[in-house]
């Protein structure tokens, strides 16, 4: 009985003395939230940073360079820009040209790109495709006044009228659609006087020039260009056939 009362004597110590431990506990993680929130009003603790996500840019698309193409035969500015996957307004504005222009074997042109347009133009550039007829100053005043029979070599012939000052010829070229030139000796034209130049071989003299070619150069309805001697043209023309 002894042992009993023992037992149940050592059953309430326990017990209490677990019931203190746990308000004790109790009280302390009450102080303890009590000293946070304290704390948080007199010093307020900054909210954790929000992670953004890493975004990657976009690559960005290297524009491509115009580039430059030499005119071989049988080019027109049609095929050109048809070649090239640009538009006809494009190639000409990029070259400065005008729709009827002339283009020869050898020529630089510019080939637009994504809209470019150069503010200058290649250096072997013909200037004879890029300005309609016209006359270089008020004082010269050249006219082709006919070509003969185009096609046929022993009768091909163009003459030149000179209607303005008296020029010296020497250095200046005539120039066809597909490249050929003929240059002009040195030659005295007095205003008022004309000049043929013959396509076949032959004698020149003061009134008559040979081109000396072994096959015809004109044909009907292509179009020429008189050039000075610094390659600046003077006038266009276009063969007619009467």
């Amino acid at each position: 009985m002894w042992k009993v009362r023992k037992n149940i004597q050592n059953r309430r110590i326990c017990g209490n003395w677990l019931w203190g431990v746990g308000l004790n506990t109790l009280a302390a993680l009450g102080a303890l939230i009590l000293a946070m929130w304290a704390l948080e009003r007199v010093w307020p603790i900054p909210p954790l940073p929000t992670l953004l996500p890493t975004l990657t840019p976009a690559p960005t698309r290297t524009p491509r360079q115009p580039f430059t193409y030499t005119v071989q035969p049988g080019d027109t500015l049609s095929l050109i820009a048809a070649r090239f996957q640009v538009s006809l307004d494009a190639l000409l504005q990029a070259n400065r040209l005008h729709p009827e222009a002339i283009i020869y074997p050898g020529q630089v042109l510019w080939i637009p790109v994504d809209g470019f347009i150069p503010s200058f133009v290649p250096s072997s550039f013909n200037p004879t495709a890029t300005l309609p007829p016209l006359t270089v100053s008020r004082e010269i005043d050249l006219r082709i006044r006919q070509v003969k029979s185009p096609g046929d070599l022993s009768a091909e012939s163009l003459v030149l009228v000179n209607e303005g000052t008296t020029i010296n010829l020497a250095g200046w070229r005539i120039r066809d659609e597909e490249g050929n030139q003929y240059i002009f000796p040195a030659l005295t034209i007095w205003q008022g006087s004309s000049v043929t130049v013959h396509t076949r071989e032959g004698r020149n003299s003061a009134t008559d020039l040979y081109w000396g070619r072994s096959a015809a150069v004109w044909r009907p309805g292509e179009r020429g260009i008189l050039e000075d001697p610094e390659g600046k043209p003077v006038l266009e023309f276009r063969v007619t056939v009467e």
